[in-house]
């Protein structure tokens, strides 16, 4: 099976002891090398599309991840996600009913309120990014409306909003589609994740070999057995890391 848009959320691992303190209390991150190894490019279609988070601290990880997999990065901003407080939908409905927020200037002071305010060594955070990368041609557009601004509250820790999902469905139309690192079963996609209740295909972490100078003294290490195989198959593995 391979797969023309894969839509991935990567376990990304924090250099800041705090930052990678929060994360993994709530899920387990993984080192980039470790993100590289998963063998995505085996599963993607030879024209296909990868739409993939991260945040402001790896851009440049996510632009080295994405080419790892295969694929050139296109644009940085292919979504951005505006965050806001989990009770912010009660608070401005209740606001509107009650009369409270009455022109355009209250609506602006009441989004900006709500919009959650994280750490940052220079402006507060409050956004996170989905870049588009291309394998091949790519996939041609279905629909020249999608917007790249959701306004979103925040869900469970690092939980991403449904929006985007359904912005890339009505983006590129029915395709043959996979959420990497999901957590849940969103009906027309297929799923991959160490927190999912059902995986679609198993993501077999790629291994090498040494081969000894003599035999080739221009290349020391060989990518080995690059495997993604349907969930509950067999399958073989050789020359572990």
């Amino acid at each position: 099976m391979s797969y023309q848009l894969i839509y991935a959320d990567p376990p990304w691992q924090y250099s800041n002891k705090i930052s990678n303190g929060a994360a993994g209390d709530h899920y387990s991150t993984m080192t980039l090398e470790d993100i590289k190894r998963l063998p995505v490019w085996s599963i993607a279609a030879e024209s296909a599309v990868l739409a993939m988070w991260y945040t402001g601290n790896f851009a440049e990880e996510a632009v080295e991840l994405a080419q790892a997999w295969g694929f050139k990065v296109k644009t940085m901003k292919g979504f951005t996600w505006i965050k806001l407080y989990e009770q912010a939908r009660g608070r401005i409905e209740r606001a509107l009913a009650e009369q409270t927020m009455i022109d355009f200037e209250d609506f602006l002071d009441a989004l900006s309120a709500e919009t959650v305010m994280n750490g940052g060594n220079y402006t507060r955070g409050n956004s996170e990014d989905v870049l588009i990368a291309v394998r091949g041609s790519g996939l041609e557009r279905v629909s020249a409306s999608v917007k790249q601004v959701v306004h979103s509250c925040r869900g469970e820790h690092s939980e991403k909003p449904a929006e985007v999902r359904f912005r890339l469905e009505e983006l590129y139309g029915s395709v043959s589609r996979i959420e990497l690192f999901s957590r849940g079963d969103a009906a027309g996609w297929h799923h991959w994740g160490n927190e999912n209740p059902f995986n679609d295909i198993d993501l077999v972490p790629a291994t090498f070999t040494t081969i000894p100078p003599a035999l080739n003294s221009r290349v020391k290490v060989l990518a080995g057995h690059y495997l993604a195989v349907t969930a509950g198959a067999d399958y073989l593995q050789e020359g572990a890391a």
